[in-house]
């Protein structure tokens, strides 16, 4: 079995007669290895569906995956998106959830069971990549880490990032094998990295800058395999054409059918118009501190242990491979610092080249500083998910909740539709309601900050929603800054008059409510 320190044989000793001894034994040492690789690349697999379990069935994990989750539904039974039901997300997001409806089911334990499934393929990548520099064991638990890293940034459920972090990942280690390749294969490798980039951005379009700089490192190594002009400016064109044809698909889809417009506008547009978000320093400290327990090992190995943690320079093509991971890790802060909003889950696509960043500390010997860094950042990792996964649903509530708030919807909605202004789309779903707007996400019509990116006046919207006399409204007693007091004015006026409180549901700060149409209109 492999150790954290673990390297080739040849790379230990001294002695000509040891290495033709170890030489003869290497056919069997190898196979060993290579069983012990298999087998801890398949506990990650383990893992990730242990650890997740937690949260399986929970459909309260986070209000954006669950209007996925409903916009999915919907396209299958023919809802055209950003015209019947509109969003800023690409449309493959909603294409990837529309398949996970396929599953059957409500959708809530499949779309669960698909993430955990991303999480435990890019943990495996994670660790395969790291091997490049670190040993096999260190690798291992770089790909560990990954999987309760996602809950310190709210990655317990099926973020976008939660699945285009799979292709990200996969391109780089393509990307990576292309070092020191020739012509032929940095063109092949090339032409996968960009069409799963482009996959990639049609979960969402940040994924652009990792695109840019995956691009450029792949045209620096076609051009040192051969310096020739026309033939490079050949391949980037190919590899740029191959990226941007997915988003490019869609677009003329939707040209096609005479919408090119409303494609147009909440793809690109509809972004730079939203407000300011509240206390971005604060928030920025806070995903500093939640990757501490990665950041930590990084900068460790990097800096005061750096001599001792430069493993990537014993193995083949380390030192290329550390260079890359380190420039790419670099640019997915930046996409981070520049797309603004730092909500926590944008930070999730930094725990990939993080992951791997952080393998060399954990083969550091010197002091048992290696196994003891390793041990604190999982523990620490692994108290958090469990005692995050706690307060979450004291929060936000859990799977009797839901069910319990969904029966007495169904009991009062009768033929009419529901109307949820600040609190879970989940509801729309779970009922089988129509809906009542286009801006089915609560959260575009009820947040200051998005008033001026919607292509409508929300208070007209909502005026118009209350006048089409949904059957059931569902809101929440808040004192939430963000909630834009004007429609809430609106909202509280129309329930007053019209409506009858039917349910209350305490949660640790808000207050879910049910209210009922008083009379048929």
């Amino acid at each position: 079995m492999f150790r954290f320190s673990e390297f080739p044989p040849e790379a230990r000793v001294r002695d000509p007669r040891q290495v033709v001894q170890r030489t003869a034994n290497a056919p069997r040492s190898i196979v060993t290895q290579a069983l012990w690789w298999r087998l801890g690349l398949l506990l990650l697999v383990a893992a990730a569906f242990l650890i997740r379990s937690r949260d399986f069935g929970n459909p309260l994990i986070d209000s954006d995956e669950q209007f996925y989750l409903l916009a999915g539904d919907r396209l299958l039974r023919g809802t055209l998106l950003y015209v019947d039901l509109w969003d800023r997300k690409p449309i493959g997001l909603f294409l990837l959830y529309g398949a996970i409806r396929l599953l059957g089911g409500d959708g809530i334990i499949q779309y669960q069971l698909v993430a955990t499934a991303s999480v435990a393929a890019t943990a495996m990548m994670i660790a395969t990549i790291a091997r490049r520099i670190a040993p096999p064991g260190a690798a291992l638990v770089a790909g560990f880490l990954y999987i309760p890293a996602l809950a310190m940034c709210g990655g317990e459920g099926g973020q976008a990032p939660i699945f285009f972090n799979l292709l990200v990942v996969i391109a780089a280690w393509l990307t990576i094998g292309a070092i020191d390749a020739d012509v032929a294969t940095i063109r092949r490798r090339g032409i996968g990295a960009m069409l799963l980039l482009g996959a990639a951005m049609q979960i969402k379009y940040s994924v652009l800058a990792e695109g840019i700089y995956f691009g450029l490192v792949l045209s620096w190594l076609s051009w040192r395999a051969d310096p020739r002009w026309p033939r490079l400016l050949a391949d980037m064109s190919l590899w740029c054409g191959l990226a941007l044809l997915p988003t490019l698909a869609a677009f003329g889809w939707y040209a096609a059918i005479g919408q090119a417009d409303a494609f147009v506008y909440a793809n690109f547009v509809s972004i730079f118009q939203r407000g300011a978000y509240d206390d971005a320093a604060f928030s920025l400290c806070k995903i500093a501190i939640h990757l501490l327990p990665l950041l930590v090992p990084v900068i460790l190995s990097e800096g005061p242990l750096r001599r001792f943690g430069r493993v990537w320079r014993r193995l083949p093509k380390g030192v290329a491979a550390h260079r890359f991971v380190a420039g790419w890790a670099i640019v997915a802060v930046l996409s981070l610092l520049g797309f603004g909003g730092y909500f926590d889950h944008y930070a999730l696509p930094l725990f990939v080249p993080l992951a791997v960043l952080a393998a060399p500390m954990f083969a550091i010997r010197r002091f048992w500083s290696g196994a003891l860094i390793g041990f604190a950042s999982a523990f620490s990792m692994l108290v958090h998910y469990r005692a995050d996964a706690d307060v979450r649903e004291d929060y936000r509530g859990d799977a009797q909740s839901a069910a319990a708030i969904t029966r007495l919807i169904a009991a009062h909605r009768g033929t009419g539709c529901l109307y949820v202004f600040d609190t879970d789309p989940i509801y729309y779903h779970l009922t089988g309601s129509c809906l009542p707007t286009r801006w089915a996400f609560p959260y575009h019509l009820s947040l200051t900050r998005e008033a001026p990116a919607l292509g409508v006046d929300p208070a007209s919207e909502v005026r118009r929603i209350l006048d089409s006399w949904p059957s059931v409204i569902v809101d929440k007693e808040t004192h939430d800054p963000q909630i834009n007091p004007m429609m809430q004015a609106i909202v509280e006026q129309r329930l007053a008059r019209d409506y009858r409180l039917v349910g209350r549901f305490p949660r640790e700060v808000e207050t879910d409510r049910v209210w009922a149409l008083r009379s048929v209109r």
